[in-house]
């Protein structure tokens, strides 16, 4: 039995597994921690993973890939669409190795990605952690896989579904 986190909605779990997985096969210390899944208008899921920099910079947060991929590959369909038109929730998990484990948790867009979100979706929807509790094990299907090293648990607390735009209030959307 898979465990999720405590708040995430029936619907969005796909979104939930579609990151894991990414993160299952491609994690790496310091270099790639968190992953990213969208869920499209359209019913589809895309995924982007977090991309470290040396310089903090550089770094390309997980989001921001996710929805590049989803304006690419909905084009052929949504030719010229802008993302408020194809972006319906975004999910982003965080792996942290522990000395106990592989800790999974929600992660909770960072500013810069709450802008971009706030620009480009701000109808969409977003998670984020509400932290409590005790953290709780995870069972994934492949957990020796080359990514995520060690038992898998899900961080203490809760998940709580919220509105893009909510997470930057008193944002004035730009007109492009």
């Amino acid at each position: 039995m898979v465990l999720y986190p405590k708040g995430l909605t029936d619907v969005d779990r796909p979104l939930w597994d579609a990151a894991v997985a990414v993160l299952t096969t491609s994690y790496r210390t310091g270099r790639h921690e968190v992953a990213a899944a969208v869920r499209c208008t359209d019913g589809s899921i895309v995924t982007g993973l977090h991309l470290q920099g040396t310089a903090g910079r550089s770094s390309v947060c997980a989001e921001g890939v996710a929805l590049g991929a989803v304006l690419v590959g909905q084009q052929d369909r949504h030719p010229g669409a802008p993302l408020d038109e194809l972006v319906d929730t975004v999910l982003a998990v965080l792996h942290r190795p522990t000395p106990d484990g592989a800790l999974l948790r929600i992660v909770a867009p960072c500013g810069v990605c709450r802008e971009l979100l706030a620009d480009h979706c701000p109808q969409a929807h977003g998670y984020v952690h509400l932290p409590d509790g005790t953290p709780s094990p995870v069972q994934l299907v492949e957990q020796d896989a080359p990514g995520i090293h060690g038992a898998p648990y899900l961080a203490a607390g809760r998940a709580q579904r919220v509105q893009v735009g909510e997470l930057l209030p008193g944002s004035t959307r730009r007109a492009w």
